[in-house]
């Protein structure tokens, strides 16, 4: 009898910067910038098509809750099938939501564009963060996260004021067909890339309720990532508001304070957390997240609020790539895209109930309750590191 052929699978080594990475890198560049100028922009283009702000904060949170929706099951799938086509689904239906965005202004078919949109971010977000702990060495994964993220800051920082710089001499429709341009440009990014894994042979492993929802061993993770999404969510959704009601005109420089300090703190904080250990950064990240939470019911002037975003930016860029790490050291290589999207799960609940809990705290009580409850609650992910699996 003939032996049965060995399906060769590519050795790993501790080089992370190969051709497979870069382009990873490089597609996630392209798309957090689109995203993130798209973000910017489509609530406003909302608003002047005659929305509101009710429908603007409808079409705006769609994404979110339908990726909320979509991710146990397409962390099943990223396992069951191949991260590849998830990746390139992803950014297809960024590209085709794009689209819709600039051809379409009525509600219902915006709403239908960004329920398009939020498929391609489950698919996108918890297949590319997969793939990307397939190629990156074991001993190297935090540091590969934190690249990865450097290119989402690089896509908040630029992405907004881009956007609203390039609206005023093309107007808002049009930078949609550039949002488009740029998924595109992440989507042929992706194409040449090859997967790590071993094609599986047989049919797809079924995907069940009680096995197919969340990645236990990955739950301690998940736990601070929602604690952190409780802290940081808030912080997009109501900084704005409170820093003028302290007198500061710009808030925007904010954004740009915490961006520059999430991307200075990824170019290193990955490395140690791989050298050190997960903890090593973790407790410090949280620390200083809570730490620019309580400092802004002190802040009455612009330093004190460039401080804050300064210390939320260190402490998020620093536990954001080691909890994502953590998440995946605790399972084998056929889980790892279920645990991310644990991973995200448990972020995306702790920002969507963040800004809907702490904007109802500081309805009742002020912003300096709503900011202290917030650092707490990011405190409180240090119990996921009493829970966390011993790998």
């Amino acid at each position: 009898m003939q032996a049965a052929k060995q399906i060769e699978v590519p050795k790993m080594t501790d080089r992370l910067f190969t051709t497979a990475f870069i382009l990873v890198i490089g597609a996630n560049l392209a798309n957090a910038l689109g995203a993130q100028m798209a973000g910017a922009i489509l609530p406003v283009y909302v608003v002047s098509r005659g929305g509101g702000e009710f429908r603007a904060g409808l079409v705006t949170g769609m994404l979110a809750f339908t990726a909320l929706l979509l991710r146990p099951f397409v962390g099943w799938l990223a396992d069951a099938w191949r991260r590849r086509p998830m990746v390139l689904i992803g950014t297809g239906c960024y590209t085709v939501a794009n689209i819709m965005y600039a051809l379409f202004g009525s509600l219902p078919l915006l709403l239908i564009s960004r329920v398009i949109h939020g498929f391609g971010l489950s698919n996108y977000s918890t297949a590319s963060s997969a793939f990307l702990t397939d190629i990156a060495p074991p001993s190297r994964r935090a540091e590969a996260m934190g690249y990865y993220s450097v290119a989402f800051d690089v896509g908040l920082l630029g992405g907004p004021a881009i956007g609203f710089f390039l609206a005023n001499y093309i107007g808002l429709q049009n930078i949609f067909f550039i949002t488009a341009a740029l998924a595109c440009v992440a989507f042929l990014l992706s194409v040449p890339v090859r997967e790590r894994r071993p094609p599986r042979i047989g049919p797809l492993p079924p995907w069940q309720l009680k096995t197919g929802i969340v990645s236990k061993p990955a739950l301690p993770a998940a736990w601070m990532a929602f604690c952190m999404g409780m802290g940081v969510g808030p912080i997009s959704a109501f900084i704005a508001i409170f820093a003028r009601q302290r007198g500061v005109d710009n808030p925007g420089l904010y954004f740009t304070v915490q961006a520059i300090a999430l991307a200075l703190s990824r170019t290193f904080a990955g490395r140690l957390s791989d050298r050190r250990g997960r903890v090593f950064v973790i407790v410090p990240g949280l620390i200083s997240i809570a730490a620019g939470l309580l400092l802004l019911p002190l802040s009455h002037d612009l330093f004190h609020l460039m401080l804050s975003a300064a210390l939320i930016g260190m402490g998020f860029g620093t536990s954001q790539p080691a909890t994502m790490a953590l998440a995946v050291d605790c399972v084998s290589l056929d889980e790892r895209g279920m645990a991310l999207s644990t991973y995200f799960l448990g972020f995306d609940s702790g920002i969507s109930l963040g800004s809907f809990a702490l904007g109802a705290i500081a309805t009742a009580f002020g912003f300096s309750v709503a900011w202290v409850v917030a650092a707490v609650s990011v405190l409180l992910g240090m119990l996921g590191i009493l829970r966390r699996p011993q790998v």
